[in-house]
């Protein structure tokens, strides 16, 4: 993908697979209806940037946080009620709600109330920062889009990872035009299989990228994650803050795949069991207490 798009046309032919940049030959007519949401808020530079590139392809349906709720992981609201304000954004679409609640909550008000259907896609992004290795399980933009897989609907996670601790710049036209080829190409294929990618584009511009590879989650971690402070009424607050550790991220990682200049391609699963354990346990019945030992202390 090394420019924009070469047409913008809302009707795409199924059956066949095709890029962005590549040729159009009509077919069968189907018109793409994609869920946008984020963590970053409703407002931010890259929800609108990538909804501009959507809409070229698209019907476009946004649902996000009123406020930004980076780190929100897949928490859900449920001591208080949500409030969605419908809304317009200009280029992109005139049905968008700005909610006051999780990007987990928005993806899911979104798909069982708000739009009274199932997209074809659900796009979460663009992050500002990245979502690699462990990033993955704080992350609300990859909750908002495990709403959409859990929902049946193909679903991307994509991050500008060539922020760090925000500073950079973002390629966000690069990762905009990077969505809708895929999702161009999931139109094509008949959005099968059903899929949930976790994507991150390094790089602050196009000429940045090296390549794309295809990859496993690899390891991030932070080490001394908070900043001890007093207030001035002499009581301690924390910032939560940290440096990242990837030194031992894995060979084929996202987070080596990144570090070396190359657009991340992650499949994801909601399936989290370790079978490798599970067939351990069940062959060796370790740490299972006897249930006759323990019914009879009862």
């Amino acid at each position: 993908i090394d420019g924009p798009s070469h047409f913008c046309l809302k009707k795409i032919s199924r059956g066949r697979q095709f890029s962005a940049i590549g040729p159009f030959r009509e077919l069968e007519e189907y018109t793409i209806r994609i869920l946008i949401c984020n963590d970053d808020g409703i407002n931010a530079l890259g929800l609108h940037t990538l909804g501009r590139e959507l809409a070229r392809i698209a019907d476009v349906y946004v649902a996000a946080p009123s406020a930004e709720q980076s780190g929100a992981s897949h928490g859900l609201t449920t001591t208080q009620p949500l409030r969605a304000h419908r809304q317009s954004l200009p280029g992109i679409t005139d049905n968008a709600w700005a909610i006051d609640g999780t990007p987990a909550d928005c993806a899911k008000l979104a798909l069982e109330e708000l739009l009274g259907f199932l997209p074809d896609v659900v796009v979460s992004g663009i992050n500002h920062g990245p979502n690699l290795g462990t990033d993955i399980i704080y992350s609300g933009t990859v909750a908002g889009a495990t709403e959409g897989y859990c929902s049946g609907c193909c679903a991307i996670a994509i991050s500008a990872a060539g922020i760090r601790r925000g500073v950079g710049q973002a390629n966000y036209e690069y990762a905009a035009r990077l969505a809708a080829d895929i999702c161009l190409q999931m139109a094509a294929s008949d959005f099968k299989p059903k899929v949930f990618f976790n994507i991150n584009v390094p790089g602050s511009v196009p000429e940045d990228i090296k390549g794309m590879k295809y990859t496993h989650m690899g390891w991030r971690w932070y080490t001394e994650p908070f900043i001890k402070r007093v207030d001035p009424r002499g009581n301690d607050y924390y910032w939560l803050q940290g440096e990242f550790d990837d030194s031992k991220c894995g060979t084929g990682s996202d987070v080596e795949a990144c570090n070396a200049g190359y657009v991340s391609i992650t499949p994801l699963q909601l399936d989290h069991t370790d079978y490798g354990m599970l067939n351990e346990l069940k062959n060796t019945g370790l740490f299972m207490p006897d249930h006759r030992h323990s019914a009879a202390e009862k």
